[in-house]
């Protein structure tokens, strides 16, 4: 039976009545399906545990163990928690703790940056902690056609700047750059699904244009900048406990809303190397 879904507003689909822990091979590869033609995708009402989330989530491509170890999940390191949650001797479980993070593609600042998300909302406070998301297929396509000719064999450098708002740390930020040295990818990404091209420009940490005059670069950034989080090109999330959103960095930027840090939070999440015969890729 052919999987029923919805609109969630300016772009992406919900797909409605599904179980994941119940899914068979077909069902696998019409999620797949969806997913290669819509950036964001959401499923509501989901109960699955952490095998069952990697198992799902490996479907799609090689998952990655993210950089941040503090942050792994300690029976399955390939599932991150995000969270503001501690143990009873005070440790953190997970990250990310309540505050605001800003606009940003993950892992933009990788040589080889893992594309897919896919994120369980596992408790989830009432108000606040929303998430959005930018299309950059939509901003693409909004170039004048001189902006487009410019940009679709240009090169972008990428550079690690702090945006996370648990890592106050100078020590633990050299860190994760020494980790993750300066980047470059194609400004311009292609899908290979469906033809479209989206801009691979992330908010703040693409820092230059690729042998191009400072000036001329520093002016590009500027205008396409705004562009990206144009209001019609957003999306709005109100989290609800069972929710599992997947997303594509190539297409897509996000940033998350702050809540109260008297309310408990947590989220399970798997991060992936999609598959570049069936996604854009930006290595």
């Amino acid at each position: 039976m052919a999987i029923k879904s919805r609109s969630l507003g300016n772009f992406g689909v919900e797909l409605l009545d599904l179980k994941i822990s119940e899914f068979d091979n077909n069902d696998l590869n019409e999620v797949l399906a969806f997913w290669q033609q819509n950036p964001l995708i959401l499923i509501r009402g989901q109960c699955m545990s952490e095998v069952e989330l990697r198992a799902f989530s490996a479907h799609f491509g090689k998952l990655e163990i993210v950089v941040r170890k503090d942050i792994h999940s300690k029976e399955n390191p390939e599932i991150a928690y995000i969270s503001n949650l501690m143990t009873e001797d005070g440790s953190t479980i997970g990250g990310l703790s309540s505050d605001e993070l800003s606009w940003h593609s993950d892992q933009a600042y990788r040589l080889e940056p893992a594309t897919g998300a896919i994120f369980l909302a596992v408790e989830i406070p009432e108000q606040g902690g929303n998430t959005w998301w930018a299309n950059t297929e939509l901003a693409y396509d909004a170039l004048s056609p001189e902006l487009k000719e410019e940009l679709d064999d240009k090169i972008g450098e990428f550079k690690y700047l702090m945006y996370q708002s648990d890592i106050t740390d100078e020590d633990q930020t050299k860190e994760i750059q020494n980790l993750t040295p300066d980047a470059t990818h194609p400004m311009v990404l292609t899908n290979p699904s469906s033809g479209r091209k989206s801009l691979y420009v992330d908010y703040t940490q693409t820092i230059a244009i690729q042998g191009m005059e400072k000036s001329r670069s520093d002016a590009i950034l500027k205008e396409i900048k705004p562009l990206l989080i144009r209001d019609d090109f957003i999306y709005q999330h109100k989290w609800k406990m069972g929710d599992v959103m997947m997303w594509d960095n190539a297409r897509l930027l996000h940033r998350r809303d702050p809540y109260d840090k008297q309310l408990p939070r947590l989220a399970k999440r798997s991060t992936i190397f999609l598959n570049p015969e069936q996604f854009a890729v930006p290595f």
